[in-house]
């Protein structure tokens, strides 16, 4: 019993110690603009928004997860730069990675067919072996003209 009076105490120091924010807590859902975030404790953990919806989808939020260091490079073009105030396709499926590794996700890639086939255009790109620059060049060059502004996303620097 002393044990769980201590975790008790534990418990409720530490969420005191939470910053307040617009971040839900582990497995709560909230609106966040026109779209809904959630946050697991892990990427291995997906949102129950992707719970009923087809494979793909959630294969294509294991992949995003896995590659913020491109798709932080690659543009979105489906107009969630103003919509939205995204920087890039990786915002489209994660809004923010905590330092204890939760994962707080967006719901706005598994409703975009744009955001959906860059993100896994880009992906599979990489996997292919294509380097990151030559993806922005071919993200780009495919969707610079008959879609909306894309996101602000900085140049890719040389390397």
């Amino acid at each position: 019993m002393k044990f769980l009076s201590i975790l008790l105490i534990a418990m409720i120091t530490l969420s005191a110690c939470a910053s307040p924010g617009n971040i839900p807590n582990v497995g709560e859902q909230k609106e966040h603009g026109f779209d809904m975030i959630e946050t697991t404790a892990e990427a291995a953990e997906l949102p129950r928004f992707l719970e009923h919806t087809h494979e793909d989808i959630e294969s294509v939020y294991e992949e995003v997860v896995q590659h913020e260091e491109l798709l932080t490079h690659i543009p979105c073009y489906c107009g969630c730069g103003d919509s939205a105030n995204h920087r890039d396709v990786y915002e489209c499926f994660v809004h923010q990675v905590s330092e204890d590794g939760s994962v707080t996700w967006d719901d706005h890639g598994m409703k975009c067919g744009v955001c959906l086939e860059i993100a896994h255009t880009a992906v599979q790109m990489k996997n292919d072996g294509i380097d990151k620059a030559d993806i922005r060049t071919a993200i780009d060059a495919h969707y610079g003209e008959d879609y909306p502004e894309p996101t602000p996303t900085p140049e890719i620097s040389s390397e």
